[in-house]
């Protein structure tokens, strides 16, 4: 049997639910592969012969949603409201290319699904449109829906999901599923992989019990790993840093000197700053999601918390760096000036950090340092 699935990304009933500064869960790294990925993987176990993903994205997430998947999948992008019209588009196209079911996967909740056990109560039950439930009976946005029924397929989008056009089974799902509302799901998701309650494995080779590290990753000597713990492809551990309880450093993430994460996740290209402490957080995309106090703060200073910037952008960024050197130099001999005189090792090695002497306030008056705690005599 020809099945096939429209995976949508978006569509969420509120606007700050499923999302961390404007960037969809769905797309972001858990345990080194992104949440959609996982699923595309799941329906490829399952023997579905076709995926499509719809994607109602910022402009700024527009890369991070297409790198999120590998090469191969059809995708739209949605633009000017258009988001419930292309994906009722996109599920006429595999009903015309002559496919049978068409699965209906909304990127809200993460389900475990068996998918092949979901068509055959499709099946047995001779139903037009099959939604999945959840124990307590509410749905969670996955349908099958015969590819004949194209209008109960166009009144199920044209209501974004809410209302179906005549009787639907309802097939009871008792397996894992996350909600991912909000960043406190998000650390849920990784601790419950650790734990083999969810079935996402890291994505990398385990150098001892507990501990992971992907291709790529450079952990310094001094640093310490404490399982459970994850180091995601070609991140950076730095100098007497520490990862334990269960914490997640995602691709290209920086730890810097001396800085403690414990139960936390870092974003993928995230730069943490030295001798920091980031306890219970999700931190990335320049901010920080306490999962303590449940405050999402928005961090500009960069000594805390900052963005790795692509190759072409930091190769940019040096040489104008260089240039400016090589002409303040030129310029000072020219007009018979002395350089300014270089600190010794030890005072320079002494003196505090910049990110030390001054404090981040948010709009409400709060202290960044509430949330990531700046520890100024080494490794305490």
């Amino acid at each position: 049997m020809d099945v096939r699935a429209v995976i949508l990304v978006g569509g969420a009933r509120s606007e700050d639910s499923e999302q961390l500064a404007g960037i969809p869960i769905g797309l972001l790294d858990v345990l080194g592969e992104p949440i959609l990925q996982r699923v595309i993987n799941r329906l490829d176990h399952f023997g579905v012969s076709s995926i499509a993903v719809v994607s109602h994205v910022p402009a700024s997430a527009a890369a991070l949603a297409r790198g999120s998947v590998r090469p191969g999948i059809r995708w739209t992008d949605a633009v000017n409201g258009n988001f419930w019209r292309s994906a009722e588009a996109s599920f006429n196209d595999m009903a015309q290319s002559g496919t049978e079911l068409v699965m209906v996967i909304r990127l809200g909740a993460y389900a475990e699904l068996d998918y092949e056990e979901v068509v055959q109560f499709h099946l047995d039950k001779h139903a037009r449109v099959t939604s999945v439930c959840d124990r307590s009976g509410a749905p969670i946005d996955t349908f099958v829906i015969s590819a004949s029924r194209r209008n109960d397929a166009a009144f199920l989008f044209r209501h974004e999901l809410q209302q179906v056009r005549g009787a639907c089974e309802l097939y009871p799902f008792e397996g894992y599923i996350n909600p991912l509302q909000d960043a406190r799901d998000l650390r849920v998701l990784a601790l419950d992989g650790f734990a083999g309650v969810a079935h996402i494995p890291p994505c990398g080779r385990e150098i001892k019990p507990g501990v992971w590290i992907a291709d790529g990753a450079r952990v310094h000597r001094t640093a310490r790993l404490l399982a459970p713990c994850f180091v995601g492809a070609c991140a950076k551990i730095r100098a007497a840093s520490l990862l334990t309880r269960g914490s997640v450093a995602e691709h290209h993430a920086q730890v810097d000197c001396g800085t403690i994460v414990e139960n936390s996740t870092i974003l993928p290209a995230t730069v943490v700053g030295a001798g920091l402490d980031a306890v219970q957080s999700v931190i990335g995309l320049r901010h920080v999601w306490n999962l303590r106090r449940s405050v999402e703060v928005e961090i500009s200073d960069r000594q805390f918390v900052g963005a790795l910037r692509s190759a072409p952008v930091r190769m940019v960024g040096s040489a104008a760096q260089m240039a400016a050197l090589f002409t303040k130099s030129v310029g000072q001999v020219l007009l018979g000036r002395k350089a300014a005189p270089q600190p010794e090792l030890h005072e320079a090695v002494c003196r505090p950090a910049e990110a030390l002497t001054k404090a981040e306030v948010t709009e409400d008056g709060l202290h960044a340092s509430e949330f990531l705690s700046a520890r100024r005599y080494g490794n305490e």
